[in-house]
């Protein structure tokens, strides 16, 4: 390495270290990505942390540019040593970074974990001058590639305004690098945790939630987004009003070309093309609405089989929303869904309107 190149990578850990204190005290070290310092991944084995910091104590021990004070990123690079290799030390490091319980971002105050999942965490929390409820997205993991997704993520969602969609308040980077998606926080629990509850909802719940579901995706589709996550634990509904809101457009794609490139799936509720890494259409979130159909009526996702006592019509618009072939799927342009799913609930239940009936057991 040049010795230019050494040094610019040298004051560059300097400035991320305001003061030779900042590493005494383990609050500070919370503040403090370790990761970052090491120039290694979050999930880093013990052997690359061990070679990173190997190879750069090398590099600033051999340094003689008075103008960088090689004294205190050694200390740094030994403190993040120290605590990245000691199992007990780490963990409990990462658990104080990873977490924003309590703590103030931007202008919200973050006040209750509502999930966690592959990448980050999503809080409750509240503007801290108007006292409003919101959504806080947080990939604490700090990686390019999360980053990207997540930013990717408020991109797709950033002029998209309906009803079932939250509406993006901000987008932002902490201190520590990662990022955060501030967004309208949506009471009401996940379709999945009501049929967890429930064991399966009666076929005219499920028909609406479907309705209200194809209506947030004619909206999206007409803007060009694919939201490639239509799955039970993305759909809120809130039970009293009969409304569902679409959440995590995590894996969207916006405007999905031939080169487009699939971020990721959840099985049992990809479409086949999705699962082959090939670019999603609208038509894939047809699929994905159909497993969640059958989840919900309490049958067998794995075997798509739909349960005995569900009207004949439902099981129809069902196995049409699942078929293999893309293209063979209904489509917008040829068929508008939502009228076809309300003459399905007047063929199934006599009626287009469930008169806001309880969810029983829930």
């Amino acid at each position: 390495m040049k010795k230019k190149e050494t040094k610019s990578k040298m004051k560059k850990v300097e400035n991320k270290i305001k003061t030779k204190s900042a590493i005494k005290s383990d609050l500070d070290i919370a503040k403090i990505n370790l990761y970052d310092i090491l120039e290694v991944s979050p999930r880093a084995r013990s052997e690359v942390i061990e070679a990173a910091y190997n190879t750069l104590l090398s590099e600033y021990s051999n340094s003689v540019d008075e103008e960088v004070n090689e004294e205190r990123i050694i200390e740094i690079l030994n403190t993040a040593k120290s605590v990245l290799l000691d199992d007990d030390k780490r963990a409990e490091y990462d658990q104080n970074r990873n977490t924003l319980l309590g703590k103030i971002v931007g202008e919200y105050k973050v006040t209750e974990l509502i999930a966690e999942g592959g990448f980050g965490k999503t809080y409750k929390g509240e503007h801290i001058h108007l006292n409003t409820p919101i959504c806080i997205k947080h990939g604490h993991f700090v990686s390019p590639q999360d980053t990207e997704i997540l930013f990717e993520e408020a991109k797709a969602m950033w002029d998209l305004r309906h009803f079932g969609i939250p509406a993006v308040k901000d987008v932002m980077k902490l201190e520590d690098g990662s990022p955060a998606l501030i967004m309208s926080y949506i009471p009401g629990p996940t379709l999945e945790q009501i049929v967890k509850k429930t064991k399966k909802l009666d076929p005219e719940h499920v028909a609406w939630i479907a309705e209200r579901t194809l209506n947030i995706l004619k909206y999206l589709h007409f803007h060009g987004v694919v939201h490639g996550d239509v799955k039970p634990q993305n759909v809120i509904v809130q039970p009293e009003k009969h409304t569902v809101v679409l959440v995590d457009y995590g894996l969207s794609m916006i405007n999905p070309q031939n080169s487009s490139k699939n971020k990721g799936y959840t099985p049992f509720f990809a479409p086949p093309e999705q699962k082959r890494s090939q670019p999603l259409l609208p038509e894939s979130d047809f699929y994905s609405l159909g497993m969640t159909m059958i989840y919900a009526l309490g049958g067998d996702v794995k075997s798509k089989r739909v349960p005995d006592c569900v009207p004949d019509p439902i099981c129809k618009f069902i196995r049409r929303l699942l078929v293999y072939d893309v293209l063979s799927r209904p489509n917008w342009e040829k068929e508008d869904l939502c009228e076809t799913i309300k003459q399905v609930r007047q063929d199934s239940f006599g009626r287009i309107y469930s008169e806001l009936k309880s969810i029983d057991g829930f």
